[in-house]
C-alpha cells in the first residue's frame, strides 16, 4: 500500500521543510502580499507597507520617517525575503522531481491564502486527504492510492484543547475566502444553518469544510471565534488534533508553505473511529476514511508499531464508546483489506 520515496526525496522534503520554518519564524509585515511605499508628507518622507485588506481594500501599515538606518532595514527585508522564498520554491521544485506528493495548484492557492493570513498560526489544521499526502511526504513513502480529492478539510480543536497560541491570534475566515476571489459560496447544512462549508456555485464538487470537535451540547455548527465562523462539528475529532505537527504544501506552480497536520499516527486510528459516523454530505469519504486508515496503519505496523499502538492504546482508554467504535473500524478494514493484521 505504499513505496519508498528515494532518499534524495527524502532529503529534499526535510530541507523544503527546514527552510519554511526558517522562513517562518523571521516573517514580518514584508512577508503578506504587497510592497513598500515611501510617501512625502509635509516635504518629509516616511516608509509603509502597502497590501490589499481581505475585503480587498488597500491598507497602508505605517513603518517610520525616511533614514539611513530604514531605508537599509528595508532593502535588506526585501532581499531576505525573496531570497528565503526562492529557496523553498526551489527545493519544492526539486522534490518533486524526485518523487515527493505535491497538491493541486489551485488547492495550494486557497492553503496558501489562509497559511498567509495566519490560519495556521491561529490554531487551524489542514485535514483530510491532503494531510494524507502530506503525511506521505513526511514518512518517505509514495502511497499506493492515487486518488485526488476536489475538497479542502481543515479543522479547528475549538475549546476541547489548550493550544499554546498568541492571544490575539485570529482570522476573519469569511473574509480570507471571499479574497481569493474564486467565487466560493457558503454552503446550507441539511438543517438549513449556513456555515462550516463553502463551495465552488459552478462546481460544487470543489468546497471547503470546516471542522471541530462536537461540544457537549451536541450541536451541528459551533461558532469558533477565532475565526469569526462556524464550524461543523464532529464527535471524536479531538483525536486527531492533538499532537499536531508541521508539514510543507507545495505543487507545481505556486509557492509552498508551512501548514499544521495531524500525527499520522493519531490520525490512522481517528479515521478508523470516524469512518462509521459520516453522515449527510460526508457520508462518501468513509470509504476514503478507510483507505487512508489502512495505507497509516499498513505502514507503522511495519515500520513503527511502537507509535501505532500507542495511539490505539489511548483510544482504547478513553471509554466504551470509543472502543466500539474503534472495533467496529478494525473489523471493515479486515474485511476490506485482509492483508493488514493489527492489532
Amino acid at each position: 500500500m505504499f513505496t519508498d520515496l528515494p532518499l534524495p526525496a527524502q532529503t529534499a522534503y526535510t530541507q523544503l521543510v527546514e527552510a519554511l520554518q526558517s522562513r517562518e519564524v523571521t516573517r514580518c509585515v514584508a512577508d503578506v502580499s504587497g510592497s513598500f511605499n515611501r510617501k512625502t508628507v509635509s516635504g518629509r518622507d516616511y516608509w509603509y507597507y502597502q497590501s490589499r485588506g481581505l475585503g480587498g481594500a488597500m491598507r497602508q501599515i505605517y513603518l517610520g520617517p525616511q533614514s539611513e538606518q530604514l531605508d537599509a532595514l528595508v532593502a535588506r527585508r526585501q532581499s531576505r525575503s525573496d531570497d528565503a522564498l526562492r529557496v523553498a520554491s526551489a527545493t519544492a521544485e526539486h522534490a518533486l522531481k524526485l518523487g515527493c506528493e505535491g497538491m493541486l495548484p489551485l488547492h495550494l492557492r486557497v492553503i496558501n491564502k489562509l497559511a498567509e493570513e495566519g490560519f495556521f498560526r491561529a490554531g487551524g489544521v489542514l485535514i483530510g486527504t491532503h494531510a494524507f499526502i502530506a503525511a506521505g511526504n513526511q514518512l518517505g513513502v509514495k502511497w499506493g492510492s492515487g486518488e485526488r480529492t476536489q475538497d479542502l478539510d481543515f479543522a479547528h480543536a475549538g475549546k476541547n484543547l489548550s493550544v499554546a497560541l498568541p492571544t490575539n491570534a485570529s482570522l476573519d475566515l469569511p473574509s480570507a475566502i471571499d479574497a481569493l476571489a474564486l467565487g466560493f459560496v457558503p454552503a446550507s447544512s441539511l438543517d438549513g444553518l449556513q456555515g462550516g462549508s463553502w463551495v465552488h456555485p459552478k462546481d460544487p464538487t470543489f468546497r471547503l469544510d470546516f471542522l471541530t470537535p462536537m461540544t457537549r451540547a451536541n450541536q451541528t455548527l459551533v461558532n469558533v471565534s477565532a475565526f469569526n465562523a462556524q464550524f461543523h462539528a464532529l464527535r471524536y475529532m479531538e483525536f486527531s488534533l492533538e499532537g499536531v505537527t508541521q508539514a510543507a504544501a507545495f505543487a507545481r506552480t505556486g509557492d509552498p508553505c508551512l501548514v499544521s497536520v495531524p500525527n499520522p499516527a493519531r490520525m490512522a486510528i481517528h479515521k478508523l473511529i470516524v469512518c462509521g459516523l459520516r453522515e449527510g454530505a460526508f457520508a462518501a469519504k468513509a470509504a476514503k476514511d478507510l483507505a487512508q486508515a489502512a495505507s497509516l496503519i499498513a505502514f507503522y505496523s511495519e515500520r513503527s508499531p511502537a507509535q501505532l499502538q500507542t495511539a490505539y492504546e489511548d483510544a482504547l482508554a478513553r471509554g466504551p464508546k470509543w472502543r466500539t467504535l474503534l472495533s467496529a473500524g478494525l473489523e471493515q478494514m479486515r474485511k476490506t483489506y485482509p492483508q493488514i493484521q493489527f492489532p
